[in-house]
């Protein structure tokens, strides 16, 4: 079982049902009943899922090869996944046909946006600055494709809603933040990072200030006169949050067995009680 869990986490299928479920959950917002687009969560998983497995087979590309267990399994299987990702990009093509046309330009804008983003961090020497800004990138970028499926199906978008939008994107570089402390931490780092490159303390600061303003929008969401879907909704941001709080808490032991990744992937799973 654990090798079957483990595999599935390889295959990026964990952070591309994180993305669903994140997107449906938000699309219930603001009162719990909004209607769900299945086709745009479809796309929406496909699309995750392509850019996690292309940008990990970009770079297993790079000489020397990454030795992470994720690069070394995509390096093995790398022509199944070149194909296996070409016929996702079709299938994602075809059904982004059925959606509205906001949502269509919407996607389009993120995606030429993705494709320079994964242009400009696979052309980059491993040492380079610019790799400062692959965390918040990522993390803008992810919950950008989260939020917008919801977003560009409403015409009016409450304050609270908004908020919440602004706490995803917080927990993402949050998470990203984490990982890339982690990373650090274990010695097997393969190329620069954002904790690598910043003074000591300053990521722990960064992750300080975020938990900080996640905190802040939940209780102001909280303590003002919001539905009880967006009240639960924040609840669940804050809790992932938190899970995220206790990992780097007792970090060396999620460092054993990379479980910091299972669990920090895992948070964005949580929104499925919200369904």
């Amino acid at each position: 079982m654990r090798s079957v869990l483990q595999q599935l986490h390889w295959l990026n299928l964990d952070v591309a049902a994180g993305a669903a479920l994140c997107a449906a959950a938000a699309s219930r917002l603001p009162d719990g009943k909004g209607e769900i687009n299945y086709t745009a969560i479809a796309v929406l998983t496909l699309t995750v899922w392509l850019i996690y497995t292309v940008d990990r087979l970009l770079d297993v590309r790079k000489k020397p090869i990454p030795a992470t267990p994720r690069h070394q399994f995509h390096a093995q299987h790398a022509d199944l996944f070149w194909k296996v990702s070409a016929g996702v990009a079709v299938l994602a093509g075809i059904l982004t046909l059925f959606l509205p046309f906001p949502l269509i330009r919407f996607g389009l804008i993120l995606s030429v946006l993705v494709g320079l983003y994964l242009l400009m961090v696979n052309k980059l020497a491993p040492k380079s600055k610019m790799y400062l800004l692959k965390e918040p990138i990522t993390a803008c970028v992810y919950a950008a494709g989260v939020w917008g499926v919801a977003f560009t199906q409403q015409r009016l978008i409450p304050w609270q809603d908004q908020a919440l939008a602004v706490m995803f994107v917080l927990i993402a570089f949050q998470n990203l933040i984490l990982f890339s402390w982690m990373e650090t931490q274990s010695g097997k780092l393969y190329a620069s990072n954002l904790a690598s490159l910043l003074r000591d303390g300053i990521p722990d600061l960064l992750m300080y200030l975020i938990i900080g303003g996640i905190a802040v929008l939940f209780l102001f969401i909280s303590f003002t006169e919001v539905l009880p879907f967006q009240r639960r909704f924040a609840f669940t941001e804050l809790l992932m949050s938190l899970v995220l709080v206790e990992i780097r808490r007792d970090y060396p032991f999620y460092l054993t067995n990379e479980r910091y990744r299972w669990i920090g992937d895992g948070i964005f799973l949580l929104p499925f009680w919200l369904l």
